[in-house]
Formats: C-alpha cells, structure tokens, sequence
C-alpha cells in the first residue's frame, strides 16, 4: 500500500506521540481491522490506539495539520454493518478499545460514567462483584461489546433504547476543542448525571450517529434491580396469527403490563439462535457432530413448539405486579398462542428434577431445550451471553467455528437491514411477507425480528447470511440487502441506522436536514476529518 508524504508525516507524529506500540501501519497487522463480515473491503492507512482524552486530542491535531480523516470505533463489532471499517477509503482507525476505565458506578441513582472501551462484560461483572442491585439494558449481541458504540449508534437492549439512556458525554470534536453535554461542563455540577439536558441547547442528541467528533465517556443509565423479574414466551403456531400476536402486545404496552422491549422473531431467527446450543449439547452427549446431528437439532426445536414466531418479554416490578402481568398476558395471548413464563426458581427447579430424572429420553430432551433457551432468558433479567454469536456461523454453514469470538476473520457473512416499522400487526404482517418474498427473489431466507420499542413502534432487524468465499453469492446478498433497504424507504419505513455501504440511501443533498448537518460539521470539524461521509454528505 503506497504512504503518501502527509500521511508518512502523520504516522510519524503519531508514533512519536503515542509511542510505537499504539500505532498499526504494516498491511499485514491491518489485515485484522480491514476484514469483515459484511465482505466488504477499505484502504485504511493506520490503526491508532489512544489510551487517554490527552492522546485523543494530540490523535485529533495531528489528524488536522496533516488532514489526514479519522475513523473512531470502541470494540469495532458492528456485524453486519460494516464493523471496523470507515465508510469511506485512506483514513486512521481510531481503535479506543484501551480506553476501558469504568470511571464511576453509582447504586443510588444507577448510573455508570465509562470510557468507550467499556463492554457489557465488564460493567456486569463490576455490579456483580461489589454486589450492586442494578442491571443493564443488554443487547443481543456480545459480552463484549462497548457500552458507549452501541448507544452511539442507537442499538436497541432488551429494556429500551440505548439512545435513551446516555448522557453527559466528553467529546473531543473536529475542530480540536473538547467539550462536556449537559450539565457536564460546570466543575461543580452534582446533577450532571441526573438530568440528561443541561441548559441551553441539548447536545447529546447531536453526536449519535454523526462525524462531528469522538466521545472519550460518557454517563450510561442503569436500572435499579427489582423485587421480580419474569420472563413470558409466547408462540404462536401459524404465521396468519402475527398480526393478533403484535396487536395484542402493544395493548398490553399501552396499559402499562410491560414496560420492556418486546422481541419477536420469526422461524428462521429463532432457529439459528437456538439449535446450534442444542447441537453442542447432543455432541457433548456423546451424538456424532455433523449434518444428521444437526438436524435432529432441528428437529427438537420443530418437536417443542417454536413454530412460525415467537416472542420474549421481559417484566419487571413488585411480586404484585408481576402476579398482575401474568394474568393479563394469559388473557390477551390465550385464545390464539402459547405462553410459557420463568424465572429463577421455575428454572432451577427444572433443572433440578431433569437432572436426577435425564436417563428418561423426553426428560432429558426437555431439559436441553431449557439450556438452549437459557441465555435468551438471561436477556430479559439483564444478562449478557457470548452464546448468540453463534448464530452467525449457524446460519452461514459455517458450523466449524460456533465457538469463534470474531466472525470477520471466518467465512461467515452477515448483512443487515433495520427499518422502523409502525407498531399495526397488519403492517407488520404485510412488511414481514414482502421481506420474505424479496429474500427468497435472490435466493436468501430472512432472520427476521420485529422489536416493540414503545406503543408507535417497532425495530425490524433483518439478517442476511451468506458464505463470503462465494463471490458470486456475495454480489447477490448485498444486492438483496441494498434493494431491500430502497424498498423499506420507498414503503414509508426508513431504517433507523445503516451500514457502510447504504449512507447513500439516507443522505441526500436535496434534503435541508442532511444540508444542515453539513453545515454543522463545517463548525465542529471544518477540515472533514471525523469519519467522513458518514450520516453526512461530507
């Protein structure tokens, strides 16, 4: 890769300023950053790795002298969406990964202050060892994604959105100068993690999604641990019953049975994420690994019920507000689904009785099925598991790498697509089959998972799996991706967030929003040196 004089001359004040070791600028060690899951490539020319705000800033000025563009991740594991790599050819990674410190955990008012480089690992592992009655709104994804990135980005947790619940944030911006949101530019501020605006012009907003600067820390909200926590599943066994399914979960929204993020996925979704556990655990049985094996997987999953959808709530409150939920969840699901309910003790017990009873065939089929579900489950109380990575490498073929921690150096290939649906079961209903129908056009099967966020809205998260080794299917599944996300927007359904490769389908230079973001980053970064081209025509 050829080094033109003014990025050499970066590299060299990088080096000279964060030290050796912090500055990546061989093409094979940039090999690690460049692959990705979603197949697609991008010349960067430097991976930096800042371990405080003072080398952030000096990363910043040097980027400026030399204008030479900048590319901030966290942990880089955005799948699907293009994880490390800038939306644009010959920039910097900024790599904040080191910049890891949980600054502050407060009980009282739960809430954590944290650097970018703080994952959902470990924040939980930090409550659990002081003993803490708090919980995170986890996401999906890994232990070991950042905090700080997600929200950013707007990722959804199992509680709400994570763009709720950040605040008070340290940003070094474009042009050089760092600022604090919120209140958190006064010195003596004792509320400036309480109250999210601050006063003046509210600037949180301001950097989600957006090139203007890179945060260093910022304030994530925390749930105070309640008294219970229950868990409903509820199946339904025929796809035409999904608009009575979406339906009669946002009546119970609006009355306030649950106040949590429904998730709702299809056949497809629930398969990739559960039959590859209940593979492993047939293999650990002493079953051969391979196809028959994983089709009895399969199979088991079909035997138990998880037919065309099915969806994971998680409630929590009072022992009298969940006996109260319980109750209305059976009355509004019971004449056309299934529900099942958990929690701790049901769980334990289970597991309990399975075990001593295991050498019955249906027991010990039943107690794999509670494993598999387990980590599921585990979401809707707050917990974070590596365990839904490996619906990546299940859905791709890629059954040699279930236990793999970073799915852009495999074969796997992960695309996604995530409109914002209108929370109607009969929209939901007809998006979800249009989806289908274009998918099976280009020779694909759609993950599908369609979130109630609040009483409006849903969260479509639409995966894409294909084998990056066939070129030929690569092409199709980004024109499948690319399509699909025209088709939303034609529809009414704009994604709330997008990938790499999709920034032209959102911004455009006839619409005054996206000219008055470029005029914003012509103030807080004037030389364009923050991730350029990302939500922004510049």
């Amino acid at each position: 890769m050829e080094t033109f004089p003014p990025v050499a001359a970066a590299i060299d004040a990088w080096k000279a300023a964060l030290g050796a070791d912090a500055v990546i600028d061989d093409h094979r060690a940039l090999e690690r950053y460049t692959r990705s899951v979603c197949a697609t490539t991008r010349q960067v020319v430097a991976v930096l790795k800042p371990t405080s705000l003072e080398a952030v800033q000096h990363v910043v000025a040097t980027a400026n002298a030399h204008k030479v563009p900048l590319y901030p991740i966290s942990c880089g594991k955005q799948w699907g969406m293009g994880s490390r790599l800038p939306v644009k050819d010959g920039a910097a990674i900024v790599d904040l990964g080191g910049m890891n410190r949980i600054i502050e955990v407060n009980a009282q008012y739960h809430y954590a202050v944290v650097e970018p480089g703080v994952t959902q690992r470990q924040l939980l592992d930090h409550i659990k060892r002081h003993d803490l009655p708090l919980m995170l709104n986890v996401t999906g994804s890994t232990s070991d994604t950042s905090l700080i990135g997600n929200a950013m980005d707007r990722g959804v947790g199992y509680f709400d959105s994570r763009a709720h619940g950040i605040s008070n944030m340290q940003v070094v911006l474009g042009n050089g100068e760092t600022i604090q949101t919120g209140f958190g530019h006064y010195a003596n501020a004792t509320t400036k993690n309480l109250y999210h605006h601050g006063i003046g012009p509210s600037l949180d907003g301001l950097f989600q999604q957006a090139n203007f600067g890179i945060v260093t820390a910022a304030c994530i909200d925390l749930m105070p641990k309640p008294d219970s926590h229950l868990a409903a599943i509820i199946k339904i066994d025929s796809e035409d019953k999904l608009p009575q399914l979406i339906d009669a979960l946002g009546v119970l929204r609006t009355r306030g049975v649950f106040l949590s993020v429904a998730h709702v996925g299809n056949r497809e979704r629930s398969y990739i994420t559960l039959a590859p556990l209940l593979y492993e655990q047939l293999v650990q049985s002493g079953e051969p690994a391979g196809e028959a094996t994983r089709n009895k997987a399969v199979k088991m999953l079909e035997d138990g019920g998880f037919g065309p959808w099915s969806a994971a709530i998680g409630i929590l409150g009072t022992a009298a507000q969940i006996k109260l939920a319980k109750k209305e969840i059976r009355k509004a699901a019971g004449g056309f689904a299934k529900t099942m309910f958990l929690n701790d003790g049901l769980i334990a017990r289970a597991k309990a009785i399975a075990g001593k009873l295991s050498f019955i065939p249906a027991v010990r089929t039943q107690l794999m099925m509670l494993r598999a579900v387990e980590p599921v489950y585990g979401f809707t109380r707050g917990d974070a598991t590596d365990q839904s990575l490996k619906a990546v490498y299940w859905a791709a073929g890629d059954y040699e790498r279930l236990n793999d921690p970073d799915p852009d150096q495999s074969d796997s290939g992960l695309l996604f697509c995530l409109p914002i649906i209108p929370a109607c079961g009969e929209t939901v209903f007809d998006v979800v089959r249009d989806t289908r129908d274009h998918f099976a056009h280009h020779g694909f099967e759609a993950a599908i998972t369609v979130n109630l966020m609040n009483t409006k809205a849903m969260e479509g998260v639409v995966s894409l799996a294909f084998d990056r080794r066939d070129a030929a299917q690569t092409a199709k599944a980004h024109a499948c991706i690319q399509e699909m996300e025209a088709r939303y927007m034609e529809q009414g359904y704009p994604p709330y967030r997008v990938g790499i490769n999709s920034m032209h389908l959102v911004v455009h230079e006839n619409d005054p929003f996206w000219r008055t973001v470029r005029d914003l980053k012509k103030v807080l970064d004037p030389n364009g040196i923050i991730a350029p081209g990302r939500y922004n025509l510049v």
